[in-house]
């Protein structure tokens, strides 16, 4: 029997399996840092106690909207730390320390950091657990599923790209015959929306509601699976420049240069001089006392590491009023000394 796809094990009712009361072995603390969580958070943390025979579930609670502390509390063996106020309303800022705080608060040898949106398959802790004796921190690979709606525009095209259509039988009384081949396949709105104009029928779009489409691979041999999805967010310029931010100074702060870590540093640190986001000469300062290993490998030009720090309050008002009396200052000078 075909095992369930991935997409009907995250949906399909499943029993709760606390495999620290099923097997005889020893237990491990899991953390886990949240704010706010997705819609498969419950059907994760059965995944969880499943897979794993947890001693405690550790809790980091950033201070969230939703009800993922509601649904945390159904399970067994949880400690909630609330840290909600601790580090501010938001961990963006300090989930480091949220991390650290839950790392301290471990009672297990071996411990398990888990995202909120990770769903762990059949065999998972058994395989890592295989591992303990090559490496003291480890992690494994990721499969990404997408599970994300949004509109595609299509008043935006000329082409439909659409997936339910209607019409009448008899506006296909002279397209019928001609179609003779396979050669609609993945085109055939454009196509039929051609042949129906070209016959004096009315086409048209209805932009009042919507069908959901779905793009996941289908079963089958024949049919080629998808490689990758690109998604794009709704980010505004102060969530990247603070993202950004972070990302550069807490690799420079934390990390020797390597290739890798390099590429990374410079690419933020490229993003953030074209949001106009950092004063390079401040960052350049900030980095030698930081981990002055770094200073060589950033990707700033000599002349931008002596840009000067931008105007103080006070200096942006004097320069204004110097540049609005300069003129008078020069006219009564004219007046008062003129030339010979």
């Amino acid at each position: 029997m075909k095992e369930d796809s991935i997409f009907q094990r995250y949906y399909k009712e499943k029993k709760f399996i606390d495999r620290k009361n099923s097997l005889n072995e020893e237990s491990i603390d899991v953390i886990c840092p949240i704010i706010n969580t997705n819609e498969l958070f419950e059907i994760n943390l059965y995944s969880w106690y499943r897979q794993i025979p947890i001693n405690r579930l550790l809790i980091g609670f950033g201070g969230g909207t939703d009800n993922s502390l509601e649904i945390v509390k159904k399970f067994p063996r949880v400690i909630i730390i609330d840290q909600s106020t601790k580090y501010g309303e938001h961990l963006y800022g300090s989930q480091g320390i949220s991390i650290a705080e839950l790392i301290s608060s471990v009672e297990t040898e071996w411990f398990i950091y888990l995202h909120s949106d990770v769903y762990l398959p059949d065999n998972w802790y058994d395989t890592m657990i295989k591992h303990q004796d090559d490496y003291d921190w480890f992690e494994c690979g990721r499969i990404i599923t997408t599970l994300v709606s949004y509109k595609h525009e299509i008043d935006k095209h000329k082409r439909a790209y659409s997936g339910s259509q209607m019409g009448r039988k008899k506006a296909f009384r002279n397209i019928i015959p001609i179609i003779e081949d396979g050669f609609l396949q993945n085109n055939e709105d454009i196509i039929f929306q051609e042949l129906i104009l070209k016959e004096g029928y009315k086409y048209g779009r209805v932009l009042d509601t919507k069908h959901y489409h779905q793009v996941m691979n289908k079963r089958g041999e024949k049919e080629p699976k998808y490689k990758r999805v690109e998604i794009e967010r709704f980010l505004t310029q102060d969530w990247k420049e603070k993202i950004y931010n972070v990302q550069v100074r807490g690799i420079i702060k934390y990390c020797d240069p390597k290739p890798y870590l390099i590429r990374e540093v410079n690419g933020a640190l490229r993003a953030l001089k074209w949001y106009k986001a950092i004063n390079l000469h401040d960052f350049t300062k900030w980095v030698e006392k930081t981990n002055s290993s770094w200073v060589d490998y950033l990707d700033i030009s000599e002349e931008e590491k002596k840009q000067k720090p931008p105007p103080t309050l006070i200096q942006k008002v004097y320069n204004k009023l110097r540049d609005m009396l300069n003129p008078l200052i020069k006219k009564l000078d004219s007046l008062i000394n003129p030339r010979k």
